[in-house]
């Protein structure tokens, strides 16, 4: 929900996303993407043992979500116990608690056995996404990454406190609760490593942080603490550091959320002024944004003034988002998922859901055709059409 609003035509940032089919092959740690699991079905918290080659360093082990454990388990997908959030790809997903106010609360940590050992000097790019559960309160820095020769085995759910070397600087605070945000550094192998470890190994006092804004649709209360969902973990050998950024995935998963310059004019009347809206959106973003907050305000004061308005809501998505549907079949259902994001707003503002229809399109009523991230960022949207 925070984004930055700018004063021309668009707000850009950076929404890490997964590559189309998660590169098993080059990926030295095993089962990065946790599709893979066994032993008994997934039904409670701390589940991180079902997942193949996944561990815990600490007595306060991990949490795995699966699309497939059981809705009332609080463990499954999108819906769980830290938010609601997709996989970045396949089904599944971990969970860590990063950080939490006055150290309440037990951190917890991932650990994996790499599939071949380090060598001496080489270099190697660690990376994994992570996405701020939506029950966070706080948002924190200190993502990072620990190698090591050796198994990590706590007796106690203490902090760990080893010397951390990707990434480099860790004082990015990661507060987005929509998007999938890449950590990513290079490491330069001491030689024979081959255990990996993800967590804060910071002190909590030292752990950079910030307050967060609970989602707009979202009722359960917020934890004092900093939960993120991890997927998509990888580390692999390379040649140069150049070769390692969170930037080298697919470029058109760069985000413009496109914003109107001016206002309405006042002297409409008020069907007139309702019948000029539009609500943009990030890219693949289902939630209301908080910088449509103004064109919503204007909004339900057209329909509060004239009581006989009703409205139609009809969800757009651009071309990258309807072609992103052949692998991520959740996407089907975004244009209608942005129009009943609009009405929950207009409802939680005091507008008569019997006021309101939904309409789902495609991406096959483009209002700009150019192809530009800009030209993209207008047909991300949802239209109002004032029913006669």
């Amino acid at each position: 929900m925070r984004t930055f609003i700018l004063s021309l035509t668009v707000l850009a940032a950076t929404s890490m996303q997964a590559q189309d089919k998660f590169d098993h092959d080059r990926n030295w740690v095993p089962n990065g993407d946790f599709e893979t699991v066994e032993g008994k079905k997934l039904k409670r918290a701390g589940g991180i043992l079902y997942a193949t080659g996944w561990g815990s360093p600490t007595k306060r082990a991990a949490d795995l979500f699966s699309e497939s454990a059981p809705v009332e388990s609080n463990v499954s997908s999108p819906k769980n116990l830290g938010g609601e959030q997709t996989a970045l790809s396949g089904s599944n997903y971990a969970g860590l608690r990063w950080w939490s106010y006055q150290n309440k609360e037990p951190r917890s940590y991932l650990q994996a056995k790499l599939t071949k050992q380090m060598k001496k000097d080489s270099l190697y790019c660690v990376r994994y996404y992570v996405s701020l559960g939506d029950l966070s309160k706080y948002a924190t820095g200190e993502l990072g990454a620990y190698i090591g020769k050796q198994k990590i085995e706590k007796d106690d759910e203490s902090n760990l406190t080893f010397e951390v070397k990707v990434p480099n600087l860790r004082t990015k605070i990661y507060d987005d609760m929509f998007s999938w945000q890449g950590v990513c550094g290079v490491y330069q192998a001491d030689g024979f490593e081959q255990y990996l470890v993800i967590g804060n190994f910071a002190a909590n006092e030292k752990t950079p942080n910030a307050k967060t804004k609970r989602p707009r649709g979202e009722s359960r209360p917020q934890v004092f603490s900093a939960y993120y969902y991890v997927d998509n973990v990888e580390l692999y050998p390379i040649k140069d550091r150049g070769q390692c950024t969170c930037e080298q995935l697919d470029k058109a998963e760069s985000e413009f959320i496109f914003s109107r310059k001016g206002a309405i004019n006042p002297n409409l009347k008020p069907a007139e002024k309702v019948d000029q809206q539009v609500f943009y959106f990030k890219r693949f973003q289902r939630s209301f944004d908080t910088s449509m907050e103004n064109w919503l305000n204007d909004m339900v004061g057209s329909l509060k003034e004239d009581a006989t308005v009703k409205v139609k809501l009809i969800g757009h998505m651009d071309a990258t988002e309807v072609e992103r549907t052949r692998v991520r079949p959740d996407l089907l259902t975004l244009s209608k998922e942005r129009a009943e994001a609009v009405k929950d707003a207009l409802v939680e503002a005091g507008i008569d859901a019997a006021r309101i229809t939904v309409e789902a399109k495609s991406g096959d009523e483009p209002v700009d055709t150019s192809g530009t991230d800009i030209g993209m960022s207008k047909n991300r949207r949802v239209e109002v059409e004032v029913m006669k």
